[in-house]
């Protein structure tokens, strides 16, 4: 008895080739407005415009030196511990800030995310963060 037949296998591989993630990719309505929660919200403050962490904008060099102080893309100081959103999985970044929000994740820079728990309890709507972590999974890194 065969538990997986070809053509179920072929499906399968096609499935995952394609891209599983945008079968069920969200609406655009639902992306927009994640992407307005995560303004509002000021998650920018710490992970970047689109989520793709505080870097810098521009090299520099040291007048004196001629050397490089930094270069475009470094992180910012003070917010290296910060994680890039963008591109991440859907699920796994609302995953992720339930578990902040509800106390079982509680490492790493997570207990910055609980200054925007009162926004999100008096602002934010039913599928509100899931819209943000919609928004964050189409952004391109």
């Amino acid at each position: 008895m065969k538990l997986i037949t070809r053509q179920s296998l072929l499906f399968f591989s096609a499935f995952i080739i394609s891209g599983a993630s945008t079968v069920f990719a969200a609406d655009e309505a639902t992306i927009q407005r994640g992407k307005q929660m995560y303004m509002s919200l000021t998650c920018f403050a710490c992970h970047g415009q689109e989520g793709k962490g505080m870097v810098r904008k521009r090299d520099r060099k040291s007048k004196k030196t001629g050397n490089w102080k930094y270069r475009k893309g470094d992180p910012m100081p003070g917010f290296e511990a910060y994680p890039k959103l963008a591109g991440q999985n859907s699920k796994y970044l609302y995953t992720q800030m339930m578990d902040i929000f509800e106390g079982r994740r509680n490492n790493g820079m997570s207990a910055a995310m609980l200054g925007i728990k009162i926004m999100i309890d008096s602002t934010a709507k039913e599928g509100d963060l899931q819209a943000v972590a919609d928004y964050l999974s189409q952004v391109r890194k």
